[in-house]
């Protein structure tokens, strides 16, 4: 999902790095946090995380350049504290708690604190920075539910750590009105007779997705304070060691006061839960139980090198290794595993949260997964099984523990677990897949409300397809595909009436093909129907947004493409390859297609079923290098879906998500190892590879020869090679 503009701020890569201590570079040196941050539209976080893990620390700022400051931080503001999570490279927010400042002197008010930085470091695993305002040294490293502070303070009688239960993304971020997001109850309690531990929750609303949600917390201190209080709505009660809420839209904290030398170090670790206050307290106690933060950094260090390895790159420059790393590590955030950390699910029922949403994901991030970390995959889908067991449903987006009821699409849950049951994944009950799958094939493709009266989705299941309306034509063929997604699982699991009828209904998205609808000389697209009526005559050119008119976040050229299952057919109704392959040439030349959001991620791999491989391979590495660089990737990151975008296509071969199917593209690099989870390893090499040489001449899978454009996950899933050759050649067949 994207909604932001574009802009540029160079900065240096070693200033925002650190190194290992031995001064080796590994891995994990090559992530660089301010990629994605940089930029004004990426949205990425700027704190670390663990992989998929639970907490996220991260600074924020007030005064963003974009309407909604997703990240809740801008490089170019001064730092307000530090929230505890946050969800990264999304087009929509979420969270900002539980909110940190150090200061010297005691502000509690939300704007008051502000302070400007220097000496700014970001790494996958530890963020720190100079307070200036204070001279304040503030630095955090992560476990999965808790992280650990070190606060450097000057020589002052008035050294404070002010905790904020009320505040929230709403804080920070314009645009986003309180009677949307805001604080609805909480409280924040010293429970040690030393003031050296606090304790409680927030109960707060808005945001991505629906309905409220609670944060517990336990935070603890390594040294006794000077004094203790707490605050409420601006007014300090020193010596309290209890405040709660009265009433929506409150403000409330507490605080804790030292006397610090020169260059003191003050240490807090926090750990949070979705469950309890005896939950938030027990991960304290399991993950950080000392006060070594150089261990935690450490063992933060150690998790993303060996995530990192699953893909291993050589060859290329400094600067290649550092996007294609910072993307590997994009791709690691979400969603979250909060398995034993909710009141909803029982013990070790698996839960996998922060979907934000699979609209995003289920193209490119499942796919990856399902290469590098399929027991990722399978607890998702194991997720997704229990959400459906418990609620009845499976929505796009889940966020918080809550279904949210706006759909940006298709029914594409049933993709991912497709896309993983037809690649063999292991760990999941394919036959209760298949009711989740089958449900939503039948009862669900509801679609968006035609005019006031009439139910899109009794017309989608008779027709085929949704009569003019609010997202009428994308919704339709995410639907189709769905529905052809769902026909693969019922040929083995299902009945023959339900594989017939989903394969016939996925082929109905012809109904909307107008072949007299023209654009710049060009005809034939995706256009809105009226029921028993005419095509409705549309700028095809025009972005419609977001939940408006017959397309969602995209124009009739983009979607015009987006027949995965049948580009064969599209072909046809182009008029042949030739032309199709002339249209689409000129959609990417002239800049009809955004490539930069998903719906048009497989537009360029259909110029195969035109023949012209050499051109995927030209438009590939000219978006790669016009859209990926050290500042971001022009738009919403999306929860790892363009990171992973970015990361196939260095690979050299393409996921059609849902079928077992890849397309060669050619890699970008001389040689990149995956390391699956079964033990087994894939090596891609490209021989001869240059800058000039970007076409595929010719290409051996498992040193076999192999000639068509495409290839099987059978053929890869126990390891193997792939071995391109490349040159300067336009090859059109392989």
């Amino acid at each position: 999902m994207k909604f932001k503009a574009f802009s540029i701020l160079t900065v240096l890569f070693l200033s925002s790095t650190g190194f290992s201590q031995n001064n080796k570079v590994e891995l994990v040196d090559y992530v660089d946090n301010f990629i994605g941050v940089r930029d004004a539209n990426s949205s990425n976080v700027i704190g670390p995380q663990l992989p998929n893990a639970g907490i996220n620390p991260s600074p924020q700022t007030p005064g963003g350049d974009n309407k909604y400051d997703m990240d809740c931080y801008n490089i170019n503001q001064p730092i307000r504290g530090f929230g505890q999570l946050h969800v990264s490279g999304s087009g929509w927010g979420k969270y900002g708690q539980i909110f940190l400042s150090p200061q010297v002197g005691l502000a509690v008010g939300e704007t008051e604190h502000d302070s400007p930085k220097e000496n700014e470091t970001a790494t996958a695993y530890e963020y720190g920075v100079t307070l200036s305002r204070y001279k304040i040294k503030t630095e955090v490293t992560p476990a999965t539910h808790s992280a650990i502070y070190r606060f450097t303070f000057p020589k002052t009688d008035k050294a404070n750590i002010l905790l904020d239960v009320s505040h929230q993304l709403g804080d920070i971020a314009t645009g986003m009105p309180e009677k949307y997001v805001h604080f609805i109850d909480g409280e924040v309690q010293f429970t040690s007779k030393d003031g050296d531990e606090m304790k409680g929750y927030g109960l707060y609303t808005g945001g991505f997705s629906d309905g409220n949600y609670k944060i517990y917390y336990c935070a603890r201190l390594s040294k006794k304070p000077v004094s203790v209080g707490t605050w409420y709505n601006g007014s300090i009660s020193e010596g309290s060691t209890l405040q709660k809420a009265q009433k929506k839209m409150d403000r409330i904290g507490a605080y804790v006061n030292y006397n610090t030398n020169e260059s003191e170090e003050i240490y807090l670790k926090i750990a949070i839960s979705f469950k309890s206050i005896e939950q938030a307290t027990s991960w304290l106690d399991l993950e950080i139980p000392q006060w070594d933060y150089n261990q935690v950094k450490q063992q933060a260090r150690d998790k993303w090198n060996d995530e990192l390895n699953k893909l291993v790159v050589e060859g290329g420059t400094e600067s290649e290794k550092r996007i294609f790393y910072t993307a590997a590590y994009h791709a690691s955030f979400q969603p979250r595993n909060k398995t034993n950390d909710t009141n909803i699910f029982g013990k070790d029922v698996p839960v996998w949260d922060d979907h934000l949403a699979v609209w995003d994901t289920w193209r490119t991030l499942y796919p990856l997964k399902v290469l590098t970390n399929p027991s990722m995959v399978s607890g998702t889908i194991n997720s997704f099984i229990a959400r459906q067991k418990l609620n009845g449903r499976v929505k796009d987006a889940y966020v918080a523990l809550t279904d949210k009821d706006d759909d940006q699409g298709g029914d594409n849950i049933t993709n991912i677990i497709v896309d993983a049951y037809v690649k063999g994944i292991e760990g999941v009950d394919w036959k209760e897949a298949y009711k989740l799958v089958k449900y939503q094939a039948d009862n669900d493709r509801k679609g968006i409300m035609y005019g006031n009266k009439v139910d899109s989705s009794a017309m989608y299941k008779k027709l085929g397809w949704i009569p003019a309306g609010k997202m009428s034509c994308s919704v339709t063929l995410e639907y189709a595909y769905n529905d052809f997604c769902a026909a693969l699982m019922a040929k083995d699991l299902g009945t023959k009436a339900d594989y017939k009828k989903y394969l016939s209904r996925s082929a109905q998205w012809v109904k909307l093909w107008n072949p007299e609808a023209e654009s710049d000389g060009f005809k034939g697209f995706i256009v809105p129907k009226k029921l028993n009526g005419p095509f409705v005559p549309i700028d095809i050119k025009k972005e419609w947004g977001s939940w408006k008119n017959y397309f969602y976040e995209g124009n009739s050229w983009t979607y015009s493409y987006f027949m995965p299952h049948q580009f064969e057919k599209l072909v046809t109704l182009s008029g042949g390859k030739d032309k199709f392959a002339e249209k689409l040439q000129y959609a990417f030349t002239n800049n009809l297609i955004n490539y930069g959001n998903e719906p048009a991620f497989l537009a360029v791999q259909s110029f195969h079923y035109a023949d012209r491989t050499d051109l995927v391979s030209y438009y590939v590495r000219k978006l790669m290098k016009e859209r990926f660089s050290e500042d971001g990737c022009i738009e919403n990151e999306d929860s790892g879906a363009m990171s992973s975008w970015y990361i196939f296509s260095c690979m050299g071969f393409f996921p059609n998500s849902g079928q077992n199917l890849y397309y060669l593209t050619g890699p970008t690099f001389p040689k990149i190892t995956l390391e699956l989870e079964n033990g087994q390893k894939l090596t891609i090499l490209a021989n001869n590879l240059s800058p000039e040489n970007i076409y595929i001449q010719s290409v051996k899978i498992n040193s076999k020869s192999w000639h068509k454009p495409y290839f099987t996950h059978d053929m890869i899933k126990n390891g193997g090679s792939i071995e391109f050759v490349m040159g300067d050649k336009l090859v059109a067949k392989i």
